[in-house]
């Protein structure tokens, strides 16, 4: 584009995206939304072409995730729209801020039978927060800004613009041009009273609980929710989107997780407190029927938005505002509470067990050429620095990073835990190696979820990026086979093939190592943290005690 031609619908939507402190797009181009693609070679963030669209969602979802700014995503119409889905959905449901930019086909054939004609905002509106469609250069500013603001407001999420061929290369008015995105505001504290009422609650409770979840677990949160922790002797309980909320300094305070299969030590808390004070909890984090056996237990709800009803999550109270805010002004109510002797004799029996189920672990048997998954996950977070990001699939090997991996601030152990998405973790370790640079990343999968998206490997290669990949192999689609054992005494379509990951990751510039045994695995790791480029290291566990994981939960649990 010279200096004398009028400025493209195309380039404004770049401007807006810069505007908002995006550094990275990712996408796949189009003949659609080539337009787009080309304006960014005018300035803007760096565009990232990824071997899959909804690889590329993910990845964006995860710097949505890590840094607060929305990951934006770049599409072409059709099926390049359609196989966002899994993605965008899964960022809406962990509530990761994405925008999502989908090309379209010219207006004149947008009602027509022709080539990727769809009706893309039908489609997306299904998986994302927002979706609005634009059909003049004039709101193309204002859509894309929204986008933003939509994606960021609790509870974040996904929002997508669909944008038209036709638009994308006609010129916005002078009027429209220039668009930048606001900050959406914040809300303040709940209102005194609630404040006031809930101080009340908890220092009348004989067993009170915190419980904090995705949308306390910010920075703003983490910061009040810490302050309100060393003033006071609660205990706190993190779900799995709310790991390392808890700091090693209030490690005295640390009742453990939840967020899957009832049989934790902080459920046992949970059951036995007599008040649980809900912080940015979300109900997709952990069932209320899981956790809360009775409906009539008091609840205290402190969340930026309403509690949604539920059978088994009845708040008593409700503190509407900023989460921050309003642990900020409940601190000062609340500052040296203590607990019963009867209370902390039972958190520090709990938080006991934490560490016998630990201790247990790391001398786990396994069988011939195998090793124990609970015992390899406390291997690796004890050659891990602190700092490390640690991106988890779906699979039985969540279950154990979730139940055995501490880490002391939030963002740095990553699940999807909401829609339990299969294939995330490689490209979250592709982004947590982009805006992480020179940190300890690493993501973890099974053998299944691997190939999801290990095509992305040259995607990583391209970048120039360095992370580790490991894959606790058992060539079956574990999670679900026990499950299925349980059920119906047993499995069906879990079975999966071996493959050669030395090759594979060799093919894509990558060092691909199997390993069998503890020694050979910590031999690994240390190498491939010491070197650069992408490593991936392979290692076969037992699965074969996976069934007595969840052998006495009732069969909703599953569900």
């Amino acid at each position: 584009m010279t200096a004398t031609e009028p400025s493209r619908s195309a380039n404004h939507v770049i401007e807006v995206v810069a505007s908002a402190g995006v550094k990275y797009i990712f996408g796949i181009p189009g003949a659609k939304v080539d337009a787009v693609f080309d304006a960014t070679n005018d300035g803007g963030p760096e565009l990232v072409v990824c071997r899959h669209e909804q690889n590329a969602a993910f990845m964006a979802a995860a710097v949505g995730r890590l840094t607060g700014v929305p990951g934006v995503v770049l599409v072409t119409s059709g099926p390049g729209t359609t196989n966002l889905a899994t993605g965008l959905l899964t960022a809406n449901t962990e509530q990761d801020p994405v925008v999502a930019l989908c090309g379209a086909v010219q207006l004149s054939d947008r009602l027509k039978r022709t080539h990727q004609s769809m009706d893309a905002a039908a489609f997306l509106t299904t998986v994302t927060k927002s979706t609005v469609e634009s059909t003049d250069p004039d709101d193309v500013s204002e859509a894309v800004v929204n986008a933003f603001r939509v994606a960021t407001t609790e509870p974040k999420g996904a929002a997508a613009v669909v944008l038209s061929a036709s638009v994308m290369a006609a010129s916005p008015s002078a009027a429209s041009a220039g668009g930048r995105v606001l900050p959406a505001p914040r809300p303040g504290p709940a209102a005194p009273a609630d404040v006031e009422a809930a101080a009340e609650l908890v220092r009348a409770a004989e067993r009170p609980v915190l419980l904090v979840g995705l949308r306390g677990a910010d920075v703003d949160g983490t910061r009040a929710l810490r302050a309100l922790v060393r003033d006071t002797d609660l205990p706190v309980i993190e779900t799995f989107q709310a790991a390392g909320l808890v700091s090693r300094d209030l490690e005295d305070h640390y009742l453990g997780r939840v967020g899957l299969f009832k049989n934790q030590p902080a459920d046992l808390a949970l059951n036995e407190s007599d008040l649980v004070i809900a912080v940015g909890y979300d109900a997709v984090e952990y069932d209320p029927v899981i956790w809360n056996a009775d409906p009539g237990r008091r609840i205290i709800h402190v969340d930026s938005v309403v509690a949604p009803y539920d059978n088994h999550y009845r708040p008593s109270l409700e503190l509407r505002g900023d989460v921050a805010a309003t642990i900020d002004a409940l601190r000062p109510a609340l500052a040296g509470l203590t607990i019963s002797d009867a209370a902390a004799a039972r958190s520090a029996e709990l938080r006991h067990e934490l560490t016998l189920i630990d201790d247990r672990a790391r001398t786990a048997e396994a069988g011939a050429g195998l090793v124990d998954p609970a015992r390899l996950v406390l291997l690796m977070h004890d050659l891990l620095d602190e700092d490390a990001t640690v991106a988890c699939d779906i699979g039985s090997n969540y279950i154990f990073m979730a139940r055995h991996f501490r880490v002391y601030e939030p963002r740095h152990l990553l699940f999807s835990n909401g829609q339990q998405t299969l294939g995330v973790a490689l490209p979250w370790g592709i982004a947590s190696a982009l805006v992480r640079p020179g940190t300890q990343v690493v993501s973890v999968s099974g053998d299944g979820g691997f190939l999801f998206s290990a095509q992305e490997l040259e995607t990583a290669r391209r970048l120039g990026v360095s992370f580790t990949h490991v894959i606790m192999r058992d060539n079956t689609y574990d999670m679900v086979g026990f499950q299925e054992e349980l059920k119906y005494g047993r499995t069906s379509g879990v079975q999966l093939g071996d493959y050669d990951v030395e090759h594979f990751a060799a093919a894509f510039g990558a060092k691909g190592r199997r390993v069998t045994g503890y020694e050979e695995f910590e031999a690994a790791l240390r190498a491939s943290l010491a070197e650069d480029g992408v490593s991936i290291i392979d290692v076969a566990v037992d699965y074969s005690r996976n069934a007595d994981i969840a052998a006495h939960l009732d069969e909703a649990s599953f569900e």
